[in-house]
């Protein structure tokens, strides 16, 4: 007894992403509209677009920052004389500096071809992390950078921060 068969392979039917406005681009999902701009971005350069790892290692940051010393402060109206005579009070006075850790040993990965969420309570330090990773966090000499950050294998410096997107 012979049977034929025939090879039906059946191929996924992509939609067409309709540019009308912002919800037919993602009726699909961001994952089709990323794939979608991704392939007519290589289609238009003619090569592939460029990948990038970044890792970071034990990374920290703390800062020297000045504390006021509201102890021994009266309440006092604001005329101009006691005004002028709290700003002579804070000439004199001794400045008391803290360290503030504002990143403490952070590690992580983030590979090519991934979304990642980066969340956290307020104030925990997420805005630095993502400032130091795209080479834009302000350097300050009351500011202490620790650890390591590669791009693709290569160790961050001042020339990998000029080439960053």
């Amino acid at each position: 007894m012979a049977s034929t068969q025939t090879d039906t392979s059946v191929q996924p039917i992509r939609a067409t992403i309709e540019y009308d406005n912002g919800k037919t681009l993602m009726a699909q999902g961001p994952q089709a509209l990323h794939d979608h701009v991704a392939s007519r971005m290589e289609k238009a350069l003619g090569r592939a677009l460029p990948q990038m790892e970044v890792r970071f290692k034990d990374v920290s940051i703390s800062a020297d920052i000045v504390v006021k010393d509201e102890t021994d402060i009266k309440v006092e109206l604001p005329t101009l004389t006691n005004e002028l005579m709290k700003s002579v009070r804070g000439l004199g006075a001794k400045k008391h500096t803290v360290r503030k850790q504002i990143l403490r040993n952070v590690s992580g990965v983030f590979k090519p071809g991934t979304i990642t969420l980066v969340l956290g309570q307020p104030g925990s330090g997420k805005s630095s992390l993502m400032k130091l990773l795209s080479g834009r966090f302000p350097d300050q000499k009351n500011v202490t950078i620790e650890g390591e950050v590669t791009y693709n294998g290569a160790p961050a410096n001042d020339e990998t921060s000029t080439i960053l997107p």
